[in-house]
């Protein structure tokens, strides 16, 4: 079995572990993210003679997003900068990218052991393969990293990452500046391959030091070469796109709706503002005069009344109210706002038309779902929409590091397009296929969120040594028993008032 110490052969610098790597990237992760650049498209994009005071989405100069979408090609920086932004600014934008992102489950899988159809199978060696294969595949935490970098597929489009691995630590995605990597082609396996520019380690040497392999030998190579950018090995290499349909275009997937997240926002600052606006007083005090002829003959002394007046300003007053003297008497004046409701109707009915428009409006706006179909297959196409173009990107990369975490002979994982909203009718599905003797038992359980090694363990010690089945009874279900005395409809037979009577439970009221 290799690691990447063993790969890069690089005798004289002590390669960083797994935990090492992990807990430098959480420290640095704002630097390494360039948070501070997104955070200065904002920056960039106001119209620096307007008034910033108070610091809202109005001062956006939109021409310039509007130029950005419309030269996508030559803006690919600023376009990504910008999403990052509204990433970090807008809860939208940053629930959208992370409900498409959490549709993707690695546990949904099977490991598919090398088989001959023509070929003496050796058993030992097939076992030998697919037990070095789930060691590997067990250390390896392969949800944590593809969350990750489908969070930034939706944000960005695409993601790179030199994938570090630590023989029993696990393995570590290092996510790379966008910036300066390029995608320059396919492996053999058809996952994108990519190029660095070394240039970026002249402002960043401290980086380079810590990094290790690969990124100390290719900045050798830039330097004896003078070539910028250098292709990542493929033993690191980890590039996923989101619009895999066209490698030298990289866009944002959301670009179409940045101009109604702005207005959005826009909506929402001001309403913030009319709310505060709401609950504002202004309070004066008017100081009368004993007489029209004498109009410096006070009623009472101005001193005094001064005095009386800072002390209820001072004890009296709360923050939201202003308080002013004239000669006269005492008054209040309110603020009210008349539209406060129409205002956050508006915000309600734009912030649906972005989720339909985007979608996951099923489950982030869930009045817009009819019914549970409805909801059912509006995820379903949801979930489609992440899951065609990235898992089989993930699957062509996890089983390319396989071969140099395990070896050529290691076992095939096969990753399937269904998300964790159909979870448990593809569940439903592997039993009924089980019953005819198909196998996906281990599958089955790697639902149930086993590994196909803790399912077999699991199972050696119910049978093999406390011999479970023998001293209990199976549990009554509709896998053991027939004609329970239910009747129920699929979902897909019912009508929309039949499945309303279902999901009110209205048979039973």
């Amino acid at each position: 079995m290799k690691n990447n110490e063993e790969v890069n052969n690089s005798p004289n610098k002590k390669q960083p572990t797994i935990a090492e790597m992990k807990e430098f990237y959480e420290k640095n992760k704002k630097r390494l993210e360039k948070f501070d650049k997104s955070m200065d498209a904002l920056k960039r994009l106001r119209n620096e003679n307007k008034n910033t005071k108070l610091r809202t989405i109005n001062n956006y100069s939109k021409e310039s997003v509007k130029t950005y979408i419309k030269n996508v090609s030559s803006n690919e920086a600023n376009l990504r900068n910008l999403s990052r932004y509204l990433f970090y600014r807008s809860e939208i934008y940053y629930r959208l990218c992370k409900y498409y992102a959490n549709q993707i489950d690695t546990s949904i899988h099977s490991v598919i052991p090398n088989y001959s159809l023509v070929e003496d199978n050796d058993k030992d060696s097939i076992l030998q393969s697919y037990e070095a294969t789930l060691n590997v595949l067990d250390d390896m935490h392969i949800q944590y990293e593809v969350f990750k970098s489908a969070v930034v597929n939706m944000r960005e489009d695409v993601f790179y990452a030199c994938s570090y691995y630590t023989e029993g630590e696990g393995m570590f995605w290092l996510p790379l500046d966008a910036d300066y990597c390029k995608i320059n082609g396919v492996f053999t396996d058809g996952s994108y391959s990519f190029a660095m520019d070394m240039s970026y380690f002249r402002k960043n040497a401290d980086l380079l030091e810590y990094y290790g392999e690969p990124f100390t030998s290719l900045y050798k190579a830039y330097e004896s070469s003078g070539d910028k950018y250098q292709q990542m090995p493929e033993e690191y290499a980890v590039c996923t796109k989101f619009r895999s349909e066209d490698w030298e275009t990289v866009v944002p997937p959301f670009t179409p709706i940045f101009l109604s997240l702005i207005d959005l926002m826009d909506m929402a600052d001001y309403q913030a503002v009319q709310e505060a606006a709401n609950i504002y007083k202004l309070v004066w005090l008017e100081m009368k005069t004993m007489g029209n002829d004498e109009p410096d003959n006070w009623s009472v002394d101005p001193e005094i009344m001064i005095e009386y007046f800072n002390k209820m300003i001072n004890d009296a007053i709360p923050d939201y109210i202003s308080a002013a003297i004239v000669p006269g008497e005492l008054h209040e004046i309110s603020f009210p706002d008349s539209g406060a409701d129409s205002d956050v109707t508006k915000v309600e009915k734009a912030t649906k038309e972005i989720l339909n428009s985007a979608g996951g409006a099923q489950i982030l706006n869930l009045n817009s779902a009819s019914n549970s179909t409805a909801f059912k297959y509006g995820v379903a196409a949801d979930t489609e929409f992440i899951m065609s173009p990235i898992i089989p990107q993930i699957e062509a990369i996890i089983n390319r590091l396989l071969r140099f975490y395990v070896g050529e002979d290691h076992c095939k994982v096969k990753f399937f397009e269904v998300g964790i909203f159909q979870k448990e009718d593809f569940r439903k599905s592997l039993l009924e296929s089980a019953q005819y003797g198909l196998p996906t038992k281990l599958m089955v359980n790697s639902l149930n969120g086993f590994s196909e090694k803790e399912t077999m363990a699991l199972n050696f010690l119910e049978e093999d040594i406390l011999s479970v089945s023998t001293k209990f009874q199976p549990l009554s279900s509709s896998y053991t028993q027939s004609g329970d005395g239910s009747n129920t409809k699929d979902e897909s037979d019912l009508t929309d008032a039949g499945l309303r009577t279902r999901d009110e439970d209205l048979n039973n009221k």
